[in-house]
């Protein structure tokens, strides 16, 4: 049988065709017996233009194609554009003989015109994905690799670049000489890795199917009802495991998100089960189960659900390449001592019964299960029909026992007749919690806080209806005014017999407060709730081991809080003052100070919250700025904060790389110049997700980089607490770059340094759709207040004349207040 094989240059350049012509005609009888042209442009022969490159890429290739016996004919088909070129191959191969075999070959895209200036990488892309499925629905046999697409384009200098994912990008060389080498060079790749390797065959081979990922997807789809996440990192062992699971992602719907770096991938992740209880599955290659760092740890303490695959050596194999296990250490020994459930699987034979054991272990619910999996096991490729146990998520625990229930009495004393002081510490809620929550909390003159693990678990504002109840944070860092005004009188704090604080879903840890183990054991009433007996603290006068749905719905029902103290607990809420009293946070001074930046982006976020409707989620880096944000600037709903369990600064940058796609609202992320510096640039990663996924980046997200020079915690710590003088340990290199814009696909970016407040500009950049803001925030370092330390709440700037009048709002407010 003939076979003609065909390539396919679109052009309208006479000076493009004639160049590869020459080309061709100069290497034509070492491998092509027939050589038949059908072009628009009425071409003439021209001899090449010879270069020492030329010549020498010429030479080789002879050398190389005379060595084999393949001599096959040859079509070049040119056209103006994509489309005619397709309408003219498929009428090629409807009118072929019986015994011709006609397979589309290499293509050249001249692009370099300056008509086609704005066209993109993914435009490109997109057409020649375009141009190869109708070819397959008209059934037109083609090569479709790597190598078998080139599209030459004018230069350009655009600020981002990315790599295609359909064609060999070229820059059209002015020298025709250099473009004879390019063209030449070109051919040869393709015929060397389509033609002379996989010789010429009509059909292309598909991808196999992948066994654990196929028990993987089944499994994840089944029993997260499709809300759940994919995460990887490429590396050759696992390439296979990502082809097949992106196949399934286009088939399902599921994103596959991808990162800088191992640790993002466990950053979004945790953001994402926090916010969205998403559940994940994380692919990385041999040796990476390190680069989890911390953030694995926070993974297991939140009890996050998911499987991270992490390639593995064979047991046997001696001192593997990036292995993890041989004589010398085992990080299955560091995964047991950090009590993360994992499973080791090497043998194919045996797949459904590993994978089986890491459903039980998946099924306990005690965070990620990691499955560490050799080359052969990765490779498999049988199709396995398991039917996988549905996960039980229900949490119930009706009928209560009745010691339990003895213990809830006690409980709902305190609450429908206990003090007039009683404060509620939110954990992580879910819909229906936060609604119970808020209505027994308006019921009962409950005041509400979150903290710096849960920002925004309550909110000042809940629907764009402004919550009475809420006091601010309570936390070791940041805990705001309210509630340390609320808490002490004179600066003192108030005694059990005043006042009971509440810790819901919390295992009462050292962030939750500011205060001494002393205080909390003698000062304080406690109640704390929590589902696992392990957590109970020693602090806690009324442990309640339960769940708090459970909790709430028991409250809900035997509330019987009096007209009288209800109205006495609201008044003491509402005539504790809002207004900051320190004096920088109004001085407009030149840098900035942070209490005068997030005093007036409070101000203004308010002021959107209110008038334009504005809701958005926070991310808040561990540093002095994330400290300030979650205790200044008011929230609409939960946001995700890095000071969760390790408190690793980077982590909340990088988690905003997946939110960005699962986020359903504006985004704004706070973040230091320390946090910044330890961790991967996310603009890259932000925007190759974003063009995979361009519609669920219909947001605005704005990151703060707030540059003082400095770890601004640390250095407060040593000057106010240790009175030490600022060293080096506390430097940090802060490196200015020009502002500039782009537009990628839809997606604006802006880069931008400031130094003043511009609050319209403010206001238009933080609702933009469609909008990437990169805004470094110059600030200065100062010691004063934002709730780092308590002996900042008692500075001299704190001296607020009219907590001296609060007794006399007090008595007023109580009658102004009425049950709603």
């Amino acid at each position: 049988m003939d076979i003609t094989i065909g390539v396919v240059v679109v052009t309208e350049s006479r000076y493009f065709f004639e160049t590869g012509l020459s080309v061709l005609s100069d290497i034509r009888g070492e491998l092509f017996q027939r050589v038949t042209i059908d072009s628009d442009i009425k071409a003439e022969q021209f001899t090449p233009s010879y270069h020492p490159v030329y010549d020498e890429a010429r030479e080789k290739a002879i050398r190389f194609m005379a060595k084999r016996k393949e001599r096959v004919s040859m079509r070049v088909v040119q056209a103006s554009n994509l489309n005619e070129a397709t309408s003219k191959i498929i009428n090629i191969a409807n009118n072929l003989n019986e015994n011709e075999l006609f397979q589309v070959g290499m293509i050249y895209l001249d692009y370099a015109n300056p008509k086609y200036e704005m066209l993109t990488i993914k435009d490109i892309d997109k057409k020649i994905s375009g141009f190869y499925s109708t070819l397959c629905e008209n059934n037109v046999p083609a090569f479709y690799s790597s190598f078998s697409v080139a599209a030459f384009t004018l230069p350009h200098k655009r600020k981002i670049r990315y790599q295609p994912m359909e064609f060999i990008e070229c820059s059209l060389p002015h020298n025709r000489a250099i473009l004879q080498a390019e063209l030449l060079c070109l051919w040869m790749d393709f015929i060397e890795m389509a033609l002379v390797n996989r010789r010429v065959k009509p059909e292309i081979k598909g991808f196999a199917n992948n066994t654990l990922g196929q028990l993987l997807c089944n499994f994840l789809t089944t029993t997260s009802t499709k809300n759940w996440n994919g995460y990887y990192f490429t590396g050759s062992l696992v390439s296979n495991l990502i082809n097949y699971l992106e196949m399934e992602a286009k088939k399902t719907g599921i994103k596959l998100l991808r990162g800088p770096s191992e640790h993002s991938l466990a950053c979004g992740a945790m953001a994402n089960w926090q916010l969205y209880k998403k559940t994940f599955l994380i692919v990385v290659t041999s040796g990476m189960i390190d680069e989890f760092k911390g953030t694995l740890a926070n993974l297991r303490e939140a009890r996050a659900k998911g499987f991270i695959v992490c390639a593995e050596n064979r047991p046997n194999q001696w001192f593997a390449f990036q292995g993890t296990i041989s004589k010398d250490e085992d990080t299955r020994d560091v995964l047991t001592a950090k009590r993360i459930p994992h499973v080791f699987m090497d043998d194919p034979d045996t797949i459904e019964d590993d994978f089986k054991k890491a459903v039980r272990l998946y099924s306990l619910n005690q965070g990620p299960v990691v499955i560490m999996a050799t080359q052969a096991v990765l490779d498999a490729c049988s199709t396995i029909d398991l039917e996988l146990p549905m996960t039980n998520t229900v949490e119930d625990d009706l009928p209560l026992p009745q010691d339990l229930v003895k213990q809830l009495d006690q409980v709902m004393e305190i609450i429908n007749n206990g003090p007039e002081k009683i404060v509620w510490q939110c954990g992580p809620l879910s819909e229906e919690e936060l609604e119970l929550v808020l209505s027994i909390a308006e019921r009962a003159g409950i005041a509400l806080v979150d903290s710096l693990n849960y920002p925004g678990s309550v909110t000042k504002y809940h629907k764009g209806v402004c919550n009475k109840n809420y006091l601010g944070t309570l936390a070791v860092y940041g805990y705001s005014p309210r509630v340390y005004n609320f808490l002490h009188t004179n600066n003192k704090l108030n005694s059990s017999s005043e006042q009971c604080l509440f810790f819901l879903k919390s295992k009462l840890h050292q962030a939750a407060t500011p205060f001494s183990e002393g205080r909390l054991q003698r000062r304080l009433s406690i109640v704390q709730l929590t589902n696992n007996m392990d957590h109970i603290s020693p602090y806690a006068d009324h442990p309640l081991v339960m769940n708090l749905y459970t909790f709430l719905r028991y409250v809900d029902v035997h509330l019987d809080v009096s007209t009288e103290l209800r109205n006495k607990r609201m008044a003491a809420i509402q005539c504790v003052d809002e207004t900051p009293s320190d004096v920088v946070s109004k001085l407009p001074k030149v840098p900035m100070t942070p209490n005068y930046f997030f005093s007036r982006l409070n101000s203004l976020i308010e002021k959107m919250i209110v008038e334009d409707s504005y809701d958005y989620t926070g991310l808040y880096d561990v540093g002095r700025c994330g400290i300030s944000a979650v205790r200044n600037v008011v929230r609409t709903r939960r946001g995700f904060s890095g000071w969760y369990g390790r408190g690793l600064m980077g982590d909340a940058l990088q988690s905003v790389i997946s939110i960005a796609a699962t986020c359903p609202t504006h985004i704004i992320g706070f973040i230091g110049d320390g946090a910044k510096g330890l961790v991967p640039d996310v603009l890259p990663s932000l925007v190759e997700n974003a063009l995979t996924y361009p519609d669920s980046i219909d947001k605005n997200i704005t990151l703060f980089y707030f540059m003082n020079g400095g770890h601004s915690v640390i250095n407060t710590y040593q000057e106010r607490i240790l009175f030490n003088r600022t060293s080096r340990q506390m430097r940090l290199m802060n490196i200015y770059s020009p502002d500039w814009e782009e537009q990628i696909h839809g997606l604006k970016i802006k880069s931008k340094t400031i130094d003043i407040f511009d609050y319209e500009m403010f206001r238009m950049s933080l609702q933009e759709k469609n909008c990437i803001n990169l805004f470094s925030i110059i600030v200065s370092h100062n010691n004063e207040g934002d709730g780092i330390s308590l002996a900042t709440a008692t500075g001299w700037q704190r001296d607020d004349v009219e907590n001296k009048v609060k007794s006399i709002k007090h008595e007023s407010l109580e009658k102004q207040l009425e049950p709603v």
